[in-house]
């Protein structure tokens, strides 16, 4: 989104699309600042926790960014899925096969007005705003709550 301040604030969202049956759940965590391998490890770790916690499968569809595809993930993969989380990769160059692009597009392109944000807070306060229109959950993890 444009801001006033440049480069020197960010926020990011990191989001699974629940499907089950006819219902969908966005569920999210924000980040403010960079994405990296370490707030992915966070989040699928709460995910992984309440997937043992329901005893319930879970597979969540990642694309190939470098930060779902990092050693850290990897790394994780076989207690994930021995808590019944598991991990599915997008082939290469489909981005229309991950669902959850299309609710960030809603976000950012049909949910925020289109304006300058004066602040890093008001940037999140438009963000939080949207994502209460889509009744998004907030999953709180270790490293990417704020």
């Amino acid at each position: 989104m444009p801001t006033r301040w440049g480069s020197g604030g960010r926020i990011n969202l990191i989001g699974t699309l629940c499907l089950e049956g006819v219902s969908e759940r966005l569920e999210y965590t924000m980040i403010e600042g960079a994405c990296r391998s370490g707030e992915v490890v966070g989040y699928l770790d709460a995910l992984a926790e309440e997937a043992e916690r329901a005893n319930k499968p879970v597979v969540v569809v990642l694309d190939n960014a470098p930060f779902h595809t990092a050693g850290a993930v990897k790394e994780r993969r076989a207690g994930w899925k021995a808590k019944g989380l598991g991990l599915y990769y997008l082939p290469a160059y489909c981005p229309h096969l991950n669902l959850i692009k299309g609710v960030w597009r809603r976000v950012k392109g049909f949910l925020m007005p289109r304006r300058f944000y004066d602040s890093v807070a008001e940037l999140k306060q438009a963000v939080l705003h949207a994502l209460r229109l889509l009744g998004a959950v907030e999953v709180h993890t270790q490293l990417g709550d704020t």
